[in-house]
């Protein structure tokens, strides 16, 4: 399966934590089309992962086969760390349930974390959640 961004969804307004400022959070901003490339591979690897999202298993969620293929981003967080030193941006993509009014079906948190705003993310996870 591969997830697309759904058409004309609007990103959310971001929330910040832990003290960063102003201008770090433009610096990171300013790297958005990077962190959703990344994000989408990221999304895509986990609903092909079949010990993460399954075929048509009985009792498990969730099932690859409810999946549109659209997903859109929920929310996104920034935070400054200390421990350890860097940036953490959290970004929640809903995936939509196939059906007539492409219901939200799962949602699923990436935490990406960067030592300045000019290095590499790195995803230090995933977590779903049922919508």
């Amino acid at each position: 399966m591969n997830i697309r961004w759904k058409p004309n969804a609007e990103f959310p307004d971001p929330r910040f934590y832990d003290g960063i400022s102003l201008r770090e959070y433009e610096q990171l901003a300013a790297r958005r089309a990077e962190l959703l490339t990344l994000t989408g591979e990221a999304v895509n690897d986990y609903v092909n992962d079949d010990e993460l999202c399954f075929d048509e298993e009985e009792g498990l969620f969730p099932l690859r086969a409810r999946l549109s293929g659209e997903a859109y981003v929920g929310s996104v967080a920034y935070a400054s760390g200390v421990d350890p030193l860097g940036f953490r941006i959290m970004i929640e993509v809903r995936l939509t349930e196939i059906g007539e009014e492409s219901a939200d079906y799962l949602g699923l948190e990436l935490t990406w974390f960067a030592r300045t705003t000019e290095a590499e993310f790195d995803l230090w996870g995933i977590d779903s959640t049922a919508l």
